[in-house]
């Protein structure tokens, strides 16, 4: 187990892997559809643990966009497993940043996921 400080560090993204999660997102947006983790790790070629660095950098992603006040762009990766919604881990976190408040379960993931897609989909978001 890691330090706090440390596990972060050793599950981020390198600066390229920023970059392509960025712009796989992006493309992923302009064609209003859906991307899995394990597509995005396939394309990134992410190392083991490669879910845990997905998963960080989708949540630090959406700290970043909700401290701007702009939508999450990381409601764009989902689970291959149906239904298709965001993990349960990155659920959590967005309850903790206060952007989801119902039940965990699967209605109410949806309804939010739906609310988040609405939002994202239209918004241009700066080159960054």
């Amino acid at each position: 187990m890691f330090p706090a400080g440390k596990m972060s560090e050793a599950f981020a993204l390198t600066a390229e892997q920023q970059r392509g999660l960025l712009e796989l997102l992006a493309s992923t947006q302009q064609q209003r559809t859906l991307i899995t983790y394990r597509q995005v790790i396939e394309h990134l070629h992410l190392p083991a643990p490669s879910v845990r660095r997905l998963a960080y950098a989708l949540e630090q992603l959406a700290c970043a966009d909700h401290a701007r006040g702009w939508p999450l762009r990381s409601v764009l990766v989902v689970s291959q497993a149906r239904p298709a919604h965001p993990q349960l881990g990155f659920m959590q976190c967005m309850a903790q940043l206060g952007v989801f408040s119902a039940a965990m379960d699967e209605a109410s993931v949806a309804a939010w996921l739906n609310t988040q897609l609405a939002q994202v989909y239209p918004f241009s978001y700066p080159e960054e």
